[in-house]
C-alpha cells in the first residue's frame, strides 16, 4: 500500500469553465488554520481553450506558493475523471475536496483532523455540517446527520455528506475505491455508497463548509435524470445486491419520486405524479421522504 506523507491533508479542486468564484475557494484552502497541507487544482477544460487561457492568468498569483499545484489534462472527460486525476496526484495521508465555487471556514481542516486522528482506522473519513448560500445570502443551515456505516443512508438520500464536507484517509479511499470515469451524475453519491459500506463515516457537528447553489447550469432535464439514475445504480451494484428486497424497492421508489421532481420542474405532470405516488405503495420510502422534507424545511433561514 502506498506511503503518504504523514500530516498532510490534500485539497482536490477541479476547476471547469466559472472562474470568476476560484479565488474565494483557493484562498479558503491557502488560509486554513491547518497549514500542513497541498492544493491540488485540476484543470477540466481543454488545455488549449481559452477557458484554459483564462484559468492561468488567474492562478498565476499563486506561484509563489508551493502548497498550490495545478494539474493540465491532456483533454476534457468529466469531473469524475477530474477528481481522480487529482488523488491520484496527491502525496497526503488525507484527501479533501472542494469545488471552485465553494469555500471553507478557516479551521474546517485543523476542526475535522483532531477529531478524527484519535479514532480507529475502521473510522474512514468525516464530515461536516453546511451552509447553503444563494448570491451571498444564507438560505440553509444544515443538520447533523448519522454517522457510521452510512451508505443506506446515502442511498435513501435521507442524509447529505456533499463531497466538500470530506476529510477521507488516503488508505481506506484507496480500498475503497475513486469516482467512477464513466458517471456524468451521482458520482459523489457512488463514492460514498462504496466508501460508507467499507468504513465509518465520521459527523462533526461544526459548520464548516460554505456551499454556493446560486449556479443552476448543470440541472439535468428529464431524459439525462433518468439515464443518469441507471448508470448510478449500474455503478453501485455490487453494494446494492446486499440489501434485502425490501429496501431495494425503497431506494428505488425514492430515486423515483426525485426524477418526479425533475418531471414536474419541467412541466411533465404525468409522469411526475405517476412517479412521486410510487412512494404511497412503500409506507416506508413514504416516511424517508417526508422526513427529508421536514428535515429540509426547519434548515431553511428566514431571510
Amino acid at each position: 500500500m502506498e506511503k503518504y506523507i504523514d500530516g498532510l491533508v490534500s485539497v482536490v479542486m477541479p476547476t471547469y469553465k466559472r472562474s470568476e468564484k476560484l479565488f474565494r475557494a483557493i484562498d479558503s484552502v491557502l488560509n486554513q488554520s491547518y497549514r500542513n497541507l497541498e492544493l491540488l487544482l485540476v484543470n477540466d477544460n481543454d488545455p488549449n481553450d481559452d477557458n484554459t487561457k483564462l484559468l492561468k492568468k488567474r492562478v498565476e498569483k499563486y506561484k509563489n506558493d508551493p502548497r498550490f499545484h495545478l494539474i493540465l489534462q491532456e483533454r476534457h472527460i468529466n469531473g469524475a475523471v477530474a477528481r481522480n486525476v487529482g488523488i491520484n496526484n496527491a502525496k497526503g495521508e488525507y484527501i479533501a475536496f472542494l469545488d471552485d465555487d465553494d469555500w471553507w471556514e478557516v479551521d474546517k481542516i485543523k476542526i475535522q483532523i483532531d477529531e478524527l486522528k484519535d479514532l480507529s482506522s475502521e473510522w474512514g473519513g468525516i464530515s461536516c455540517r453546511i451552509k447553503r448560500y444563494n448570491n451571498d445570502k444564507l438560505i440553509m443551515i444544515q443538520p447533523l446527520y448519522k454517522e457510521g456505516y452510512v451508505y443506506k443512508e446515502v442511498l435513501m438520500l435521507t442524509a447529505d455528506y456533499e463531497t466538500g464536507t470530506l476529510l477521507l484517509r488516503h488508505k481506506a479511499l484507496d480500498e475503497a475505491g475513486y469516482f467512477d470515469p464513466t458517471l456524468l451524475r451521482h458520482q459523489d453519491l457512488q463514492l460514498l455508497v462504496n466508501f460508507t459500506y467499507k468504513f465509518k463515516l465520521k459527523q462533526s457537528n461544526e459548520l464548516l463548509h460554505c456551499r454556493d447553489v446560486s449556479d443552476s447550469q448543470n440541472r439535468p432535464n428529464v431524459e439525462k435524470i433518468i439515464k443518469y439514475k441507471k448508470a448510478f445504480f449500474d455503478s453501485i451494484s455490487p453494494v446494492l445486491n446486499r440489501l434485502t428486497t425490501k429496501e431495494k424497492k425503497v431506494v428505488f421508489s425514492l430515486h423515483r419520486a426525485e426524477i418526479g421532481y425533475v418531471q414536474f420542474k419541467n412541466h411533465c405532470y404525468l409522469d411526475a405524479i405517476q412517479n412521486i405516488f410510487q412512494l404511497l405503495l412503500y409506507p416506508t420510502a413514504l416516511c424517508y421522504q417526508l422526513e427529508k422534507i421536514i428535515i429540509r424545511t426547519k434548515s431553511k433561514v428566514k431571510i
